[in-house]
């Protein structure tokens, strides 16, 4: 008898390299199997009768197989066969190659079912005969799982198939009375929701499309629902936890927001407001700031780091790369010159602060050098997290060790996060939306350029570079084949503690990007013989990267086209996607766009349009489908991160919005987060229980389930 908790191996027919296949698919037990859900269906449940066949179909026919043939072609020693299949209304012949273990699975006189592609084959002669290419079969039976039905198809493996693991996963539904439904009875009839059991079973091998969709919707609700649940626990046990409580204080954030050489914009006020407001509360803020590149996050985390800091307290930043550490050192060193308060910056390569200090400073901000056990902080009452998702729970309470106040939370993204995501992924946040830019920029002019159009944009670049302007080309892979290497742990960018570290190891280090980069930099200094071509990519040295940014971003020189020792035009990866400034940059050339998610090329975008002078941005597709140019079209017309996040997470997933990091973090793979009504349910419900039962004590099975899910997803 097969039991949830057994090894696969125990399953008919799973050898030691089907044991090894699985595991790779993080499949080790029944259980594991059971939960490998399909990432598509096919419906083949219409029987075609042989003689309403057509080229180019896909069917699914019963025939009986009247005869089979074996032989090895003469050229390429290729093992085929040929089998004629005949129902009541005609014949037709079905091919297979390289598969001659046929001989001892398919027998003349039986019947089986059929499911492949009608092709016409020509033959030496100048005949025609329509064929079956390499049909799947099934004898047969009262209960088929390979035709005849809706077959589920799953992400695989070297060395496994899909016959073989609906095999093994039929054998595995033998273990399913094992499985305890965890949502309370009266509430799956509430929302007319199926049963654990039979949802598991329909979703594998579902009878018909009615019993898939009602499969679809319990397994996509439990996901969404556990998640809500398990977030909206954590964010009600912070409201019981200790944190220091500031008192707004008016006449310091007043004087302060005074003093600043522009004017805050409407949505930087409301955001700053809600932040003040949460940390006058005396439990842990948990807040998430979102705002695109340059629409002034730092400025809002600054002036509640002010307030902390009057109070006695220290606000510490981190930031996931040394660039940004620094980029944010730089920022609050200017907005906070005439209040007094001294600023450290520890990164991996630099370490700034006042001689005395000692590290117990108002203001520290680093990378993930601040999390080493060397580095003791005092008082910390504000913890500002950029781009969150890179740091752990475990990390964060290394900060804060021995401390009997939990500090506030505000964590910040420059990622334009739909809404809808915003409810799934952030379950425990407050947010915060930063939507608007500071006054003065200008809209960024996009176009998409073909490629017959190439040597226009060309002439374009060159008058706006005469003009005295730059220009960035960024590349993609050079082809499919050339993915990067694992990420490289970033080893600093300088020694000098006035020597900033302007790229990180982090980003657009692929090898292909790499090669990209340099045939594109050799290739613009022929087109554009007069002016300074630079390339900058993550895998050069520290001193080179400091270089080639300084020329770029060197005020002056030739605006009549001559040589000069800035840069005018900078190849690059996509490492210049974040954390580089250059306001007389206007240009902003994409080659491969189509390559590029959205949500990445709005990023890049954000490179220009950095000062008040009129910037563009240039896509260059080459042979794009009318699909991508439509969606390369959206980039054309809509300059909100907010909008293009939407549609790039209807099209191409949270992975492009969130990036791979962050939406590892998702355990969804049922639940689509572009269903808005169902992750609306999923959140009102967990809120209704929670209210009902904040512990879920009439609930063990599904309060067991929330703590194993705590344990496993990244609750910030």
């Amino acid at each position: 008898m097969i039991s949830l908790h057994d090894s696969v191996a125990k399953l008919h027919l799973v050898n030691q390299d089907c044991a090894i296949a699985l595991k790779r698919l993080n499949i080790i037990t029944v259980e594991d199997l059971l939960y490998c859900f399909p990432r598509d269906w096919q419906d083949l449940s219409e029987i075609k009768p042989i003689a309403e066949i057509k080229p180019g179909e896909k069917v699914n026919i019963r025939a009986k197989l009247k005869s089979i043939k074996h032989h090895r072609s003469p050229r390429r020693r290729m093992h085929i066969s040929t089998g004629l299949l005949e129902d009541l209304t005609g014949n037709i012949v079905a091919v297979w190659f390289n598969q001659p273990f046929l001989k001892n699975s398919l027998n003349t006189g039986k019947n089986y079912y059929f499911s492949g592609k009608a092709q016409i084959y020509a033959d030496k002669k100048g005949g025609q005969t329509l064929q079956l290419q390499s049909p799947t079969f099934e004898l047969v039976k009262e209960e088929t799982i390979h035709t005849a039905g809706i077959i589920p198809v799953y992400e695989l493996t070297e060395g496994l198939t899909q016959k073989q693991l609906r095999d093994f996963l039929k054998q595995g539904l033998a273990a399913l009375p094992e499985i305890a439904d965890f949502l309370p009875q009266t509430l799956r009839k509430s929302l007319n929701l199926a049963d654990l059991q039979s949802a598991i079973r329909n979703i594998h091998f579902p009878s018909d499309k009615d019993s898939l969709e009602s499969a679809r919707r319990r397994l996509a609700f439990d996901e969404l629902f556990l998640f809500q649940l398990a977030f909206l626990s954590y964010k009600r046990k912070l409201k019981i936890l200790p944190a220091p409580r500031f008192v707004f204080n008016t006449s310091l954030v007043k004087k302060f927001v005074e003093s600043l050489p522009f004017k805050l914009t409407g949505s930087q006020r409301i955001a700053a407001w809600e932040i003040l407001k949460d940390l006058a509360e005396n439990h842990p803020m948990n807040r998430l700031l979102e705002g695109e590149v340059g629409s002034g996050k730092t400025v809002v985390a600054g002036i509640a780091m002010l307030e902390v800091a009057k109070a006695g307290f220290q606000s510490v930043l981190l930031a996931p790369t040394e660039i940004l550490a620094w980029q944010h050192y730089q920022t609050l060193k200017e907005l906070f010159k005439n209040t007094g308060l001294d600023i450290a910056l520890l990164t991996r390569s630099h370490k700034i602060q006042p001689p005395t200090s000692n590290f117990q400073l108002p203001i520290i901000i680093g990378t993930h050098a601040l999390l080493q056990e060397r580095v003791k902080f005092s008082r910390i009452g504000l913890l500002v997290v950029d781009e969150q998702h890179r740091f752990g729970v475990k990390q964060r309470a290394q900060l804060t060790r021995g401390q009997k106040l939990v500090p506030h939370l505000l964590s910040m993204t420059a990622t334009p996060i739909p809404r809808s995501l915003a409810l799934a992924f952030y379950g425990d946040l407050d947010i915060s939306q930063l939507r608007e830019l500071p006054k003065g920029r200008k809209k960024i002019i996009t176009r998409l350029v073909e490629p017959q159009k190439r040597k226009i944009a060309y002439e374009f670049i060159k008058k706006e570079i005469q003009k005295g302007r730059q220009a960035y080309v960024v590349t993609a892979l050079i082809g499919e084949e050339d993915s990067p290497p694992p990420n490289l742990p970033h080893q600093g960018g300088g020694k000098g503690a006035n020597s900033p570290p302007l790229m990180g190891g982090d980003r657009g280090g692929g090898e292909g990007e790499i090669k990209a980069a340099i045939t594109e930099s050799e290739k613009l200094k022929k087109i554009f013989p007069e002016f300074v071509i630079g390339l900058l990519h993550g895998r050069l040295p520290g001193g080179e990267k400091k270089k080639i940014m300084e020329e770029f971003s060197a005020k002056g020189g030739s605006a009549s086209g001559g040589k000069s020792s800035r840069i005018d035009i900078l190849v690059s990866t996509t490492v210049i996607e974040v954390g580089v400034d250059v306001p007389n940059a206007t240009i902003m050339v994409i080659e491969n766009a189509e390559r590029f998610g959205l949500a990445q090329l709005h990023q890049l975008r954000g490179r220009v349009g950095r000062s008040d002078l009129q910037s563009f941005c240039l896509l260059f597709a080459e042979n794009a489908s009318e699909i991508t140019k439509n969606r390369l079209e959206a980039v054309v017309k809509s300059n909100d991160g907010f909008e293009l996040a939407e549609i790039d997470l209807d099209i191409r997933g949270p992975g492009e919005v969130l990036g791979q990091r962050q939406s590892g973090y998702i355990p969804f793979k049922i639940a689509k987060l572009s269903d808005r009504a169902m992750i609306k349910l999923a959140k009102s419900t967990a809120e209704k229980i929670l209210d009902q039962d904040p512990n879920l004590a009439g609930a063990p099975l599904l309060k067991q389930k929330i703590e194993s899910l705590s344990r496993d997803i990244h609750l910030e």
